[in-house]
């Protein structure tokens, strides 16, 4: 029974060694025709790039100077916008800092009856004046 097994075993070896000494060789035989296959893609491609490079350096010439314009106009506004969005941001760092004591000194206990800095700045004392 156990030289059935091997016999077996040995027919299907014998099988998978076959098929794969089929599949080298028509991998072997394919091969040369895919790399002329690729080398003539490869002359194609190059021939388009080719014609198609004097035509990109063109339409790169023409839209330049309308680039640059664009450029030059707009870069003073956004010069301006970052401008005061850095003093928006510089105003509301200080107001933080601002509150951060306000809570620091209400934590530690401050001076009784002193008001911390910056406190009553903001006209919300009810009018009270």
């Amino acid at each position: 029974m156990e030289d059935e097994r091997n016999e077996g075993g040995s027919r299907v070896r014998d099988a998978l060694n076959d098929l794969q000494s089929r599949l080298e060789a028509a991998v072997d035989e394919i091969r040369p025709k895919l790399r002329r296959a690729f080398d003539e893609l490869d002359a194609r491609v190059d021939e388009a790039v080719a014609d198609i490079r004097p035509k990109a350096r063109a339409a790169v010439s023409e839209v330049r100077p309308r680039v640059d314009q664009f450029v030059a106009d707009v870069q003073p506004r956004l010069d301006s916008l970052l401008e005061r969005l850095q003093v928006r941001i510089d105003e509301l760092r200080r107001d933080l800092d601002q509150r951060a004591a306000r809570s620091s000194d209400r934590d530690t206990g401050g001076p009784a009856g002193e008001l911390p800095p910056g406190a009553g700045d903001d006209d919300t004392d009810g009018g009270t004046a």
